[in-house]
């Protein structure tokens, strides 16, 4: 028994974390197509704004357990009436203000993913 813990252990430690190719195919699964109607809390730690879907027009919130912490680099940048895109199959999160775009590649280990 002793040595069946010692092999998922020792299988489990040698599984590799944070494998940005990985990491980069689970982002591009994500989407957000929002007009920020609502944003969270500054000690929130997702990344939950509420607002209208471009396409759909309906209410919608963009808010993931993959994409969170990438897109949650940006809060500061993020203002009532900016619009949130990142599509699906892309790796770029763009925030579109009235008078400017700010785009944010996909970064991990210093390199860009596309």
């Amino acid at each position: 028994m002793k040595y069946v813990i010692l092999l998922c252990f020792f299988l489990f430690a040698c599984k590799p974390f944070g494998d940005c190719n990985i990491d980069a195919e689970d982002m591009k699964k994500d989407e957000c197509l929002l007009i920020v109607e609502k944003i969270p809390s500054k000690t929130d730690a997702s990344f939950d704004y509420k607002g209208i879907n471009l396409e759909t027009n309906k209410k919608c919130d963009c808010n993931s357990g993959v994409s969170d912490r990438w897109w949650g680099s940006y809060k500061e940048h993020i203002e009532i009436g900016d619009t949130i895109i990142k599509r699906k199959g892309e790796l770029i999160f763009s925030i579109h203000k009235k008078d400017t775009v700010l785009s944010f590649p996909f970064e991990c280990d210093g390199k860009i993913n596309k």
